[in-house]
């Protein structure tokens, strides 16, 4: 084994303990957000029926009690909707690692949430927006522009793409979701700088490489 080979092998036993940690640090996260959208949905039903008391008002039992049952099931899927947004590799630098990401992709600053996680968080939120699209609140979850007051919807990949729910309003995360992203970026930090240095060693190592063959010829 060459010097080279043996410095990448050295720095990149480095890497490991920090991709097992940001793992640990993913786990909670999304563990967190599945106790606050579950509390959110319930605490924004309530919101919106007093928001919109003629709509609460003039609504039949029966369509009450079926509004009501599917708000009940929602919060009873809080995990499933919560993991499917939030489990997605992408989202999470440890799972794909890549060179180029910028150092400030996972930074909090105050009520601003690092938007590669907000934006998924809010997209699992904005499943209660199908609710208060059916039963007329003045939402519109299904991109159904209309004469509507809220646009509870995003296109995820540009505009030509289909629409999905997502929460649009000012939004304050639970402090233990705030505490685990601010050491994930911590983390993320500390890995991005050594990921760095392999790729480095190992551009040097095919460079080496390179000028070895066109020698030997």
């Amino acid at each position: 084994m060459s010097e080279i080979d043996v410095q990448i092998e050295r720095i990149e036993a480095e890497l490991f303990p920090l991709y097992e940690h940001m793992e640990e640090l993913k786990c909670k996260f999304i563990k967190e957000t599945v106790i606050f959208a579950r509390e959110w949905y319930k605490k924004t039903i309530k919101e919106y029926i007093s928001k919109y008391p003629e709509v609460t008002l003039n609504m039949k039992e029966a369509k009450m009690v079926l509004m009501k049952n599917q708000v009940n099931e929602l919060v009873r899927e809080t995990e499933n909707i919560v993991r499917d947004k939030l489990e997605k590799p992408v989202l999470w630098w440890h799972q794909q690692p890549r060179l180029h990401d910028s150092i400030e992709q996972y930074l909090q600053v105050a009520d601003k949430y690092p938007e590669i996680l907000d934006r998924a968080v809010r997209y699992a939120l904005g499943r209660l927006g199908l609710i208060l699209e059916e039963y007329g609140y003045n939402v519109a979850a299904s991109s159904n522009k209309g004469s509507f007051f809220e646009f509870w919807f995003d296109h995820p990949l540009g505009a030509d793409s289909a629409s999905v729910p997502y929460y649009p309003h000012l939004l304050k995360w639970s402090e233990e979701m705030q505490e685990i992203v601010h050491e994930y970026n911590a983390m993320y930090l500390k890995a991005i700088a050594v990921f760095e240095k392999v790729q480095s060693l190992k551009d040097e190592k095919k460079r080496q490489q390179a000028m070895n063959r066109w020698d030997s010829i």
